[in-house]
């Protein structure tokens, strides 16, 4: 059985976990911001690279491609940094409501031993 105090942790963790939530969804917004900007710029440095280059597509291509790389990955880890943090939110939305059907149980059983209910 449940007492007031437990229910008064599992409040105080809900507050926890909705103050990291808030926290996570900022952090979110600044990441992905930083991903559109290195997208684009991986996009422009491989445009000017390509119309820079020499010879027929496929080499002026592959030539923008060997310039672009280093923009190329931190495009990539970017976006993977996007992902990242948007499963680091499911995650706590998760664990929000494992917290509140927790509590909502914890009330029940005080209430039923409450009321006399064993």
């Amino acid at each position: 059985m449940r007492s007031m105090a437990d229910i008064q942790t599992i409040v105080n963790q809900l507050g926890k976990l909705s103050v990291d939530l808030d926290n996570a969804v900022d952090l979110l917004c600044e990441i992905e911001e930083i991903a559109v900007d290195a997208e684009a710029d991986y996009k422009k440095a491989f445009a000017e690279a390509f119309e820079g280059g020499i010879g027929p597509v496929e080499s002026r291509k592959q030539q923008a491609v060997i310039k672009c790389d280093k923009l190329y990955r931190i495009s990539g880890k970017a976006q993977a940094a996007v992902r990242k943090q948007v499963q680091h939110l499911r995650a706590l939305h998760a664990r929000i409501e494992v917290g509140r059907t927790i509590q909502s149980t914890a009330r029940a059983e005080i209430a039923l031993t409450n009321a006399g209910v064993r």
